[in-house]
């Protein structure tokens, strides 16, 4: 396939198309099976199961190593029945905590196939940043450029076969790898081409994660006695 290309396009079809261990690293965010309000997908749970049944094999085909998120802990469990991954990542995120039974998830298990030569460590911090691209799950500039700047080098290929907003291959475009991007709504496509070449936008996002970030330490620290 063509790369430094979004398609736009099913996942499952377009990783047909791809030769085994084509890509360097999968970098993507699976729909969480929450009852998200996505453009074309319907995001129940039962969707999920079945869409992980059909991906994951796929992925572990296709690419040299896969890093997602496992999309609620819960699952964990039918994840390591069914496709144990090779290595956990904490990715903690912070909890705006509204109602629970027990406590707050901080962290989000990011779930780990292939075993490549990576200089990472198992856990990351990168708060989300709220704002508003047309996507309801966006995930954060920060949040790629870790994974991307320790699990792959320049000139790799990146793939994010469920690439929404744009932010994987946005970041892998920035930190000059080659990549290949698929959604299957076309407005989220059209989403991630304007941000591909209109980089003031993504230097914004960033800087108001940087910003966030500044005022919640400074906002810890002030709170100490």
């Amino acid at each position: 396939m063509e790369i430094n290309k979004i398609y736009n396009m099913d996942a499952l079809e377009l990783l047909k198309n791809l030769k085994d261990k084509e890509i360097d690293l999968c970098l993507t965010d699976p729909p969480y099976g929450i009852n998200l309000n996505y453009d074309v997908y319907i995001d129940t749970e039962e969707n999920w199961f079945k869409l992980m049944e059909k991906i994951i094999p796929e992925l572990k085909r296709t690419c040299k190593m896969v890093i997602m998120p496992c999309c609620q802990i819960a699952r964990l469990e039918w994840i390591y029945k069914n496709f144990p991954p090779d290595w956990l990542i904490c990715w903690y995120k912070g909890s705006t905590g509204h109602s629970a039974y027990i406590g707050f998830n901080d962290w989000e298990p990011m779930l780990v196939y292939g075993k490549t030569n990576t200089q990472m460590h198992d856990y990351f911090k990168v708060q989300p940043t709220p704002f508003d691209n047309g996507h309801p799950c966006p995930k954060p500039v920060k949040w790629a450029r870790w994974i991307i700047e320790r699990a792959s080098k320049e000139n790799d290929l990146i793939l994010d076969c469920f690439n929404g907003s744009g932010t994987v291959t946005l970041v892998a475009k920035q930190l000059k790898r080659n990549y290949i991007g698929c959604d299957i709504s076309k407005k989220y496509c059209e989403i991630a081409e304007k941000r591909l070449s209109q980089k003031i936008l993504d230097l914004n996002v960033l800087n108001l994660e940087v910003k966030q970030e500044a005022m919640q330490s400074e906002a810890r620290h002030s709170s100490q006695p």
